[in-house]
């Protein structure tokens, strides 16, 4: 099924294009630039405020005679995201309905096309594109839909969803009337739920082209995946989206689809825990990561390396202050165990750090291995093997050994010749796993510049 758009003939007068939008003036002025300077500017414009602190209504009044069907519903108070899309979805007044985010830019010919697509099918109740993910917003940027193909899941179609939910991730152009009777945008953080009440009541059309561009940054409820909450909701939107189900077929679909969405939420967590430097995190969701899917070796190692010396360091410190020791004894002459005590010295509220033959009353004894201590050592009432601790954070079983590196930090040494050239060589995994995610700071850093 393939769908033709003629600029000249097509219009959206018939949509309302909805943006919820909190403190991030910036982003709003360039998102509604951009639908300013659309062709045809017939459409309905609701931006809902969520009571932001910031220039938000000035932009807001800034394009009111450049966007005629402007209507602005500032909330008294923040509402959160999800009552606020809903919100704009109840209030707006035309056919169809579009949800925009307001660090998007989305594509004039994409939503000719969707209304032409709603226009010309009764029965279909949503269109859904893909979309570029991109650290830079190009405002001239046009995708060609002459070739665009269109797949249609019919009506009942859940199972579909469950077996692909790339399908449901971006907002559809709706008819507002099937969603302001069916559906609702609760508490979720992807869309599978939605897509699956609207498939109670028409067909859904997947066109195999991106619909918008999506802003990577660091506000973006993408950047916080690593969230327990976010964790959570992934599972419950895949319950809520088959609560319903009518059909075994959709039942039978959810643990694959958990399998599958899992992996690349468990990734992506990693990813924002590396970025924002905590280690233990990213270790965390790796394992996880490893336990659902499995961890490709040179990933493995390649996160073992990187990781190794703050999660060393990190433990060593919450160890020696949750337990109230106030003095770490450096039991041994090893180099690692050297690089931990003093990284250990430099944070805030750290113990003492001594060193001797014997352990002071009360001290933390802190060696590099229990075979290869003293006496003295494995006397010690209290005390920590940095082999062992760093056991416990492995995330692959190949023998390695811990040293120190030129840049003064643990690093690891594979024991195997083709471990140690798998770490030498690059990872296309590890090096997307430390990519940066986004060019814009967060609001909260915008207030503060």
């Amino acid at each position: 099924m393939a769908h033709h758009v003629d600029g000249a003939q097509v219009v959206i007068a018939d949509l309302s294009i909805c943006i919820p939008t909190f403190d991030r003036a910036r982003l709003l002025s360039t998102c509604l630039a951009h639908l300013a300077g659309f062709a045809d500017r017939s459409f309905e414009l609701v931006v809902g405020d969520n009571a932001s602190a910031d220039d938000t209504p000035a932009v807001l009044d800034a394009f009111r005679d450049r966007l005629p069907g402007l209507v602005v519903v500032r909330h008294a108070e923040n509402i959160g995201y999800l009552r606020n899309m809903d919100a704009l979805l109840r209030r707006a007044s035309r056919r169809y309905a579009y949800i925009l985010s307001d660090d998007d830019l989305v594509f004039e010919d994409a939503l000719q096309l969707a209304t032409s697509v709603l226009d010309a099918s009764p029965q279909v109740v949503a269109v859904v594109g893909g979309y570029l993910s991109v650290r830079t917003l190009d405002p001239a940027l046009r995708i060609d839909y002459a070739s665009a193909i269109a797949r249609v899941i019919p009506r009942g179609g859940q199972a579909a969803v469950l077996a692909d939910t790339a399908v449901a991730d971006g907002h559809p152009v709706l008819r507002r009337d099937a969603f302001a009777r069916h559906c609702a945008y609760r508490e979720r953080v992807n869309l599978i739920p939605l897509y699956c009440e609207l498939l109670d009541h028409g067909d859904v059309v997947a066109v195999d082209r991106p619909f918008f561009q999506h802003l990577t940054n660091a506000d973006s409820l993408t950047s916080r995946m690593a969230e327990p909450w976010f964790i959570d909701m992934v599972n419950a939107d895949l319950e809520m989206a088959l609560s319903n189900a009518r059909d075994g077929a959709a039942a039978a679909g959810l643990e694959p689809a958990r399998q599958k969405l899992l992996p690349v939420i468990y990734f992506q967590a990693a990813r924002m825990s590396a970025l924002t430097g905590d280690a233990n995190a990213a270790w965390f969701f790796l394992r996880r990561l490893g336990a659902v899917a499995g961890l490709p070796d040179d990933l493995a190692l390649h996160c073992e390396r990187h990781f190794a010396h703050d999660l060393l360091c990190t433990r060593v410190a919450r160890i020696a202050a949750d337990a109230a020791f106030p003095v770490l004894w450096v039991a041994d002459a090893d180099p690692v165990t050297a690089c931990v005590a003093a990284h250990v010295a430099r944070g805030p509220g750290a113990p003492r750090v001594v060193a001797g033959d014997a352990p002071p009353q009360g001290a933390l004894a802190l060696c590099h291995r229990f075979d290869a201590t003293t006496e003295a050592v494995r006397a010690a009432p209290h005390r920590i093997a940095l082999a062992e601790l760093f056991a416990q954070y492995r995330l692959v079983r190949h023998p390695a050994r811990l040293v120190v590196g030129a840049d003064g930090r643990v690093d690891v040494n594979p024991d195997a010749a083709e471990h140690a050239a798998l770490m030498a060589a690059p990872s296309a995994a590890f090096a997307r796993l430390l990519a940066p995610y986004s060019e814009v700071a967060p609001a909260s850093q915008e207030a503060a510049a």
